[in-house]
């Protein structure tokens, strides 16, 4: 049973949590924008791509949780299909999905289908997708001190809560602390004695919430739900990000801040030196009253303060920071591809640094191509939650 911690990135990742996405990627596939996608994403080449990305982490060495298996093991699918369903009166919801397998119950669930009688014969409907599950990262924290239970800003992700919940608690997690505030998952950063956790933005005074909150990052510390022995809130560097948007013609970075820094090995960390210059850190200190203000630096001095050494992203690479590491020095990124679909070493400056330092880039030193599964604004430290790093 994996102890659902994790101190630091670079620590080994034993256990992690993904979802295979399916029937609920529709919404997403033709109506983008609303379901907070970039561009389509079609069902079935995301599941590939998906598998792909799974056996990539198994062969590494990782013990893949697909959030289907854990929720049946749990016993929750058919309550969730009684919730998220909406059958015809009398049938009975295990009876329905007698000869699906987990997987096609949990597309079910979260395509919030609805079956009815019409006057040419039976209709399923699917009613507001619940697309996003996708990104395992964003409901829940993993730290020191176990797994934080976020809570969503954008109304169409809420429902994935009650989703997430019973697959953690059916493997015997208990949750240090449940956000009351926006909180997403993809802002946390353990690195050891420290770790960081992206908030908002502050631009002219005023804060612009992204998808989590200042007051949010102060929850999360005064109620203790990590145990470092200091935390930063960084600041989301939103006007830097939107003058690199306009020069180089790329979408946002700092949705999250994993989206535009990471770490690939202890003393080594991967963003964007203009944005981390521009990214102030309020640093917190724990004491025996919990954790008090110390300082605000930028982001980029915080990290040279602490000894990292710093692998520049490429101007270009969107997901290049938002790789997941598998061991100190170890990682598994997603990598830009040329006109015929192949790894090309000048499109991936990112990777070809990290290699130069020492990093071992799995799988074949290359990682794995971004496809469409990166249409949906999120790379593979998004769409993998550790369940366990020691």
């Amino acid at each position: 049973m994996p102890s659902f911690t994790a101190r630091a990135e670079y620590d080994r990742l034993t256990h992690v949590r993904a979802h295979r996405p399916g029937l609920e990627l529709w919404s997403g596939a033709l109506d983008p924008e609303s379901n907070l996608f970039d561009a389509p994403v079609p069902p079935a080449q995301a599941a590939r791509e998906h598998e792909r990305m799974t056996d990539a982490l198994a062969s590494a060495g990782v013990e893949v949780h697909l959030l289907a298996d854990d929720l049946a093991d749990a016993g929750a699918l058919t309550d969730l299909v009684a919730e998220y369903v909406d059958l015809p009166d009398g049938l009975d919801p295990a009876a329905a999905t007698a000869e699906f397998d987990d997987r096609e119950t949990l597309e079910l669930v979260l395509s919030r289908a609805r079956l009815t009688e019409g006057p040419d014969g039976p209709n399923v409907e699917l009613r507001r997708p619940i697309s996003n599950t996708l990104f395992q990262s964003d409901t829940v924290v993993v730290g020191d001190e176990g797994p934080v239970l976020c809570a969503m800003g954008e109304p169409i992700r809420q429902d994935e809560l009650p989703i997430v919940r019973p697959a953690w608690e059916g493997l015997g997690a208990e949750f240090s602390h449940e956000m009351q505030r926006p909180l997403e998952g993809g802002e946390f950063l353990p690195a050891g004695e420290f770790a960081l956790l992206g908030v908002s933005a502050e631009i002219d005074g005023r804060e612009e919430v992204i998808r989590t909150t200042y007051e949010a990052g102060r929850e999360f510390l005064d109620a203790g739900a990590v145990g470092f022995e200091e935390v930063g809130l960084v600041r989301a560097p939103l006007a830097a990000d939107r003058r690199h948007r306009e020069e180089h013609g790329i979408g946002s970075r700092v949705l999250h801040l994993l989206g535009w820094c990471n770490l690939a090995a202890e003393g080594l960390a991967v963003t964007d030196p203009a944005l981390a210059e521009e990214a102030t850190v309020d640093v917190f200190r724990k004491t025996g009253d919990g954790y008090v203000f110390d300082r605000s630096t930028s982001t980029l001095d915080y990290l040279r303060e602490q000894g990292y050494d710093i692998v520049e992203m490429g101007p270009n690479e969107r997901w290049a920071a938002n790789f997941l590491t598998v061991d100190d020095g170890t990682i598994v990124p997603m990598h830009r591809t040329d006109e015929d679909g192949a790894y090309d070493p000048d499109l991936n400056g990112t990777i070809e640094r990290l290699k130069e330092r020492g990093v071992e880039v799995l799988p074949d030193g290359e990682g794995i191509p971004e496809g469409v599964l990166t249409r949906g604004a999120g790379g593979i430290n998004c769409m993998t939650v550790p369940l366990e790093r020691r």
